[in-house]
């Protein structure tokens, strides 16, 4: 390489190096400059959230207004709005009022018509906050904006206004064909703007495209009532698995036999996450004419199905041992787990424990019977730890004469090697000891000295 290269070289990497430091000192200086501005503002809002704070209905506003700067102005209305938002109610009028006074509600009106994207994002965000009749006249106008931040100002002050005025302008604002405003945000919005009508949404629901039906069913899962029944009951046969899944939610607000009945069925639907949510709006419901589909979900191949409908089952029958033994001898080994499983983390197995010290007879033959159906069903590891941690000494014992009833050398291995767990109390490894010395198995049958 000849030498004017390397110079040529050297030159390059300085003069990079220069713009690279010159374009972060820019960019600090931005920032810095950006923050001190945030400061000088926020300190200026507490000056004037102090001033205008003594009572909206006194002249303070129009004091300050008439005195202040275009960057006060600005300030003053972004307090009103959230006083108007915020406010006792006994003041909220006077703050409306105010903004006519002061005519910044029509200049509000002016910018979301002719401002530039900030200003219609501003002006949106603030008629969210003024109760005029007006003012959501004027945002579903403007709900087809070519900007996505405005229309997603207007979606949030649509859905703060909760009018059912303003469905038609988050309906259009869902068609837009952008789809940048969140389909989260849609559905409360419309939630929060047909909860009183909830017909409103039903057309929705019969739209060509599937997002707009599954915005709609999120929608009509918070607010759902009798009056969008049959809409729900004919898109849970949609062919989109997620609209599926969202009118099970929406359906388990109706406790209507055709609920129960639509219910059933999606708690057989091909895709897993459509039986998930069909389980959990039987749960919901806790209807007992849907306990078929219930139990029917417990066999199911997909392990949270199983999980999701042995908790339905709690719902509607109650962690009872008659349940339990129902599951046992009617489903497979498999859906019982899943079963056992899931009310153990219910308190199920803590309750049929305790159940062996109870006072009353009826609780304690209960208890008897249900941990007979758990020790023949191999439910006996979590019930050995019951007698090494259970906090009442009796219920131990009792459970302790409870194993020995059963003749498998497997089980009286597994209580022999509780009692010489150092955690076993005393008083319940002799009593093992005593019961199993007869055990036929060698390796059973050797005692450790008990201290």
């Amino acid at each position: 390489m000849s030498s004017s290269s390397v110079e040529f070289l050297k030159s390059a990497v300085v003069i990079l190096g220069l713009c690279t430091l010159g374009a972060a000192v820019g960019i600090y200086l931005l920032m810095e400059i950006h923050y001190r501005r945030q400061q000088a503002r926020q300190a200026r809002k507490v000056i004037l959230e102090n001033r205008l704070s003594r009572a909206p209905a006194e002249e303070d506003p129009r004091v300050s207004w008439s005195t202040s700067s275009r960057a006060d102005r600005e300030i003053i209305m972004d307090i009103l709005a959230e006083q108007a938002t915020l406010a006792d109610p006994k003041w909220q009028d006077a703050i409306q009022q105010v903004f006519f006074s002061l005519g910044v509600f029509d200049e509000w009106l002016g910018d979301l018509r002719r401002g530039s994207v900030a200003r219609r994002v501003h002006a949106a965000m603030r008629l969210g906050s003024v109760r005029d009749p007006r003012a959501v006249e004027a945002l579903v106008s403007a709900a087809e904006d070519r900007a996505w931040q405005v229309r997603l100002a207007i979606t949030i002050s649509l859905g703060r206004w909760a009018d059912p005025r303003g469905v038609p302008g988050l309906i259009r604002v869902a068609r837009h064909p952008s789809r940048s405003v969140p389909d989260l945000t849609l559905a409360a919005a419309l939630a929060a703007c047909a909860e009183e009508q909830p017909a409103l949404l039903a057309g929705l629901l019969r739209a060509p495209e599937s997002r707009l039906r599954i915005i709609a069913s999120w929608a009509l899962s918070e607010i759902a009532d009798p009056s969008v029944l049959q809409p729900l009951l004919d898109i849970t046969e949609d062919p989109d698995p997620e609209v599926r899944a969202k009118s099970a939610r929406a359906l388990a607000r109706l406790h209507e036999r055709e609920s129960v009945e639509a219910l059933s069925r999606l708690a057989r639907d091909p895709v897993w996450f459509v039986r998930v949510r069909a389980q959990d709006a039987l749960a919901e419901l806790g209807d007992v004419r849907g306990e078929d589909a219930v139990l029917s979900g417990i066999e199911d191949p997909v392990r949270e199905v199983r999980y999701r409908a042995a908790s339905a089952l709690r719902r509607i029958r109650g962690m009872r041992g008659e349940v339990a033994a129902r599951v046992l001898f009617t489903t497979s080994p498999r859906g019982f787990r899943s079963l056992i499983s899931e009310w153990d983390r219910a308190g199920f197995l803590w309750e049929v424990v305790k159940g062996l010290s109870a006072c009353s007879s009826q609780s304690f033959r209960a208890s008897v019977k249900t941990v007979r159906i758990l020790i023949a069903a191999r439910v006996t590891r979590v019930l050995s730890n019951f007698i090494l941690y259970f906090p009442d000494l009796k219920a131990r014992l009792r459970l302790v004469l409870l194993f020995r009833e059963s003749s498998s050398p497997k089980v009286e291995a597994e209580i022999l090697a509780v009692a010489r767990s150092p955690a076993c109390h005393r008083l319940v490894a002799r009593k093992i000891f005593e019961l199993f010395s007869d055990a036929s198995s060698p390796s059973v049958g050797r005692q450790p000295q008990v201290p």
